[in-house]
Order: structure tokens, then C-alpha cells, then sequence
């Protein structure tokens, strides 16, 4: 696999994946959120990423955005043979800094890969020029490391706000609100933590507290849809079919 260089536009919507190369991320103008591993981070015109190979990662664009974006193959032969050990780089994810002088060679960068950017040759070395300054500004022992931080999120607190407003419309916004993030890290922590969006996990709150009130109240179903924030009786039946595989007539009857 030859160097890839390119300029992305990153989607406004929550995306994840992962890949088998290396893989550094930056923000040329507007931001875009990042979570590798459950290191979440900002990627900006003054902090870029690394995504070493393997990883899973969520990403997310805010608003107009453009991101510098370099494939690295772990087996090329420049990081293999490199003298200052360049695949130290990537031993772990996290995020960078890109100070006045990174920019400069960023600039030059970019018009390199316009005027250049099919020639395989010429990637290579802008990637490894790039990716040799990189390793001095990292591991220059004078200036300390600070690794990102490890986001959790008050569940609790989360579950108590749903409990209490289950039956208004909630938004992924207020849940943000509740968690003190913005909207796109909190989906990405979210994902990262629970396991399922923010969404989803709304939607399940609902549809286990309209099982408790089947089972325990002789409430008629169609009260019980309006208590827990379905539009009517048929949505809360549809969904609670599809998540527990029976409809709420049958709990009711078993019960």
C-alpha cells in the first residue's frame, strides 16, 4: 500500500470504523469530534489525531470542515527502517498539538500534494517529513506527554432525567445538556460506554417502563403509550413487539 494523502470533508453525523494502516487526522478549518479507544478529542487547525491500525474509532464533523488525512501501511519500509523509530508514534492513540511551525510545513504540504499528489513518491516523502517532525515535537523529553482523558458519563443522573420527563419528548441535545457535553461528544462517549446510541437507549427506557406498568398497573394500554412518551398506542405496539417479541396484550395476559 502506497502513502495516501488526502483533503476530507468528515460527515456531520456520527460514523465509525476501523482500518489496517496507520492513520493521522488534521483539521485544516473547522473541527470535527473524535473518540479512539475512549480517548476523546477535538481535531482542529490546532490539534490533530492518531489512529494507530486496529483501532476502532468514532468521528463526527462539525458544521463546514476540511480534515488533512494520511494513510500510513505499517509495513512500508521507510517506517521500518527509520532511524528514530517512527512506529513509536503510533503506539498508542491520541492528539497533538500542531504548533506555528508544524503549520508552515503543513502549508507546504498541501501545496505539494496540489501540484503533486498523484505521484506515490512524492506522498511518501511529504508523509514521512511530516511524520519525522511529529516524532520530535512528541517525544522531545523536555516537554511532558499529556495523554487525553478517560470520559464517564453520571448514568444515573442520565436515567433520573429520562424517568422524570418519560412522558415529554426527549432530545439527544438535552441528554448532552444533562451530561455537560456537547451533542456530538456525547453521542460518540455514549456509544463508547453503553454500547448503543443515545437514541436507542431512550427508546428501551420507554418500552422496559411500559412493561413495568403492564405488569403492575391496570392502567389501559393506551395510557400507558401517552406516560411514556408514544405518540399513540400503535407505535408503543410496534416498538415493544420488535424489542421484547411480544406484544403488550400478551405480558398484560401473562401477568
Amino acid at each position: 500500500m502506497h502513502t495516501n494523502i488526502r483533503v476530507y470533508n468528515l460527515p456531520n453525523s456520527c460514523l465509525n470504523h476501523d482500518h489496517s494502516f496507520h492513520q493521522l487526522v488534521v483539521g485544516l478549518t473547522g473541527s470535527a469530534e473524535f473518540e479512539i479507544e475512549g480517548a476523546c478529542g477535538q481535531v482542529n487547525p490546532v490539534k490533530g489525531c492518531l489512529v494507530p491500525t486496529e483501532q476502532t474509532h468514532f468521528y463526527e464533523g462539525i458544521g463546514t470542515n476540511n480534515h488533512l488525512i494520511i494513510d500510513l501501511s505499517t509495513q512500508h519500509p521507510l517506517l521500518q527502517s527509520s532511524m528514530m523509530d517512527l512506529n513509536r508514534v503510533f503506539d498508542q492513540p491520541g492528539y497533538f498539538n500542531i504548533d506555528n511551525n508544524l503549520k508552515l510545513f503543513l502549508s507546504f504540504l498541501l501545496k505539494e500534494v496540489e501540484l503533486y499528489g498523484d505521484d506515490p513518491n512524492t506522498a511518501d516523502f511529504l508523509a514521512f517529513a511530516f511524520l519525522h517532525r511529529l516524532h520530535e515535537r512528541l517525544f522531545d523529553q523536555t516537554v511532558p506527554i499529556k495523554q487525553p482523558d478517560r470520559v464517564t458519563l453520571n448514568m444515573d443522573r442520565i436515567d433520573q432525567f429520562i424517568a422524570k420527563n418519560m412522558a415529554d419528548k426527549i432530545s439527544v441535545a438535552q441528554l448532552s445538556q444533562v451530561a455537560c457535553m456537547s451533542e456530538s461528544h456525547f453521542h460518540i462517549v455514549f456509544r463508547n460506554i453503553v454500547g448503543t446510541t443515545p437514541h436507542q437507549y431512550l427508546i428501551q427506557a420507554r418500552l422496559k417502563e411500559a412493561y413495568r406498568l403492564l405488569q403492575y398497573s391496570t392502567l389501559p394500554t393506551t395510557d400507558i403509550a401517552e406516560q411514556v412518551g408514544f405518540t399513540s398506542q400503535s407505535a408503543l405496539t410496534n416498538a415493544f413487539k420488535k424489542y421484547f417479541q411480544s406484544t403488550p396484550g400478551q405480558v398484560r395476559r401473562q401477568h
